[in-house]
């Protein structure tokens, strides 16, 4: 796993090549997650996909902000907390600008506070710590709850095309049409998709199967990005 802090330059190394077909990690570190280094503390993000809604995609930004934090701290540190607030609405046609704050560094902990800007005021502010590489036998986390293998579900494209029938209504055509138009690269398979043409309340819940649609593995490039596609 790789370590997300860097007190190096943002970007790819020295002599990174294009990245082999299919390889997400190599694509994510190379574009979405590779931030232009302005001052000591200060990196411009550009955007690589925008939603339907023409507003920038919340994860990006959350991404793009964590990789600046990781370049504010030692190689060894580990992110291990993040709290994030969307404060305004993002502007598609221009970058953003990612101002770290060192809040604080001690031997064990460092905390570093992101906020995101365009034109001059915050769109998004986070505060990632960062704890030393250490092993625990603490964990924290749900059980995993009994739902079907993935093998057995249907794939979102799947079950789009088979709601996709002359009984649907026009409003309901379009939307699953624009859905089903956009290049994602993550395979999704709902567990529990909901039924849109039962009048019955459903339970408000949804469960997922999620996989990246390629390889994502070891590469070369910024420390910073590689921590925060493992952690992501």
């Amino acid at each position: 796993m790789g370590a997300p802090g860097d007190a190096g330059g943002a970007g790819a190394g020295p002599g990174s090549g294009p990245p082999p077909p299919g390889d997400l990690r190599s694509v994510l570190i190379t574009s979405v997650l590779n931030l232009e280094r302005l001052e000591v503390d200060l990196f411009r993000g550009q955007h690589h996909w925008v939603p339907a809604t023409q507003h920038l995609f919340g994860g990006q930004i959350v991404g793009q902000a964590l990789v600046a934090a990781a370049h504010a701290v030692s190689r060894d540190e580990q992110v291990h907390s993040l709290h994030c607030y969307f404060v305004r609405t993002g502007d598609p046609k221009v970058p953003v600008l990612y101002e770290v704050e060192r809040t604080r560094t001690g031997k064990s902990f460092s905390v570093r506070s992101v906020k995101a800007i365009q034109h001059g005021k915050p769109i998004f502010t986070c505060q990632a710590s960062f704890q030393l590489s250490q092993g625990s036998p603490v964990q924290h986390q749900f059980t995993m709850p009994t739902v079907p293998p993935p093998e057995e579900l249907l794939t979102q494209e799947e079950l789009i095309q088979k709601f996709l029938n002359p009984n649907v209504a026009e409003g309901y055509r379009k939307r699953l049409t624009k859905i089903q138009a956009q290049d994602v690269p993550i395979d999704i398979k709902p567990v529990n998709p909901p039924d849109i043409f039962s009048s019955e309340p459903q339970e408000p819940k949804q469960l997922f199967w999620v996989r990246a649609r390629g390889y994502i593995g070891g590469t070369a490039g910024s420390p910073g990005a590689r921590g925060v596609c493992d952690r992501l």
